[in-house]
């Protein structure tokens, strides 16, 4: 029996259930939907800032 088997033999003796690839799942998924959020909100101010250059360009002419 490797050290696995072991650790999870050991848990399934003490009634508990081995979480950690869900939890790593879970985590990937929370970073994905944070980057997606942040990605969004930089692209919504980056057209802002060229919106306001564009004003400030016709204004001038």
């Amino acid at each position: 029996m490797d050290s696995q088997q072991q650790y999870e033999a050991l848990l399934a003796k003490w009634g508990f259930v081995d979480t950690m690839a869900e939890d790593y799942a879970r985590r990937q998924k929370r970073a994905r939907r944070a980057k997606a959020v942040v990605v969004f909100f930089k692209s919504i101010v980056t057209s802002i800032k060229k919106s306001n250059v564009r004003q400030q360009e016709l204004s001038q002419a």
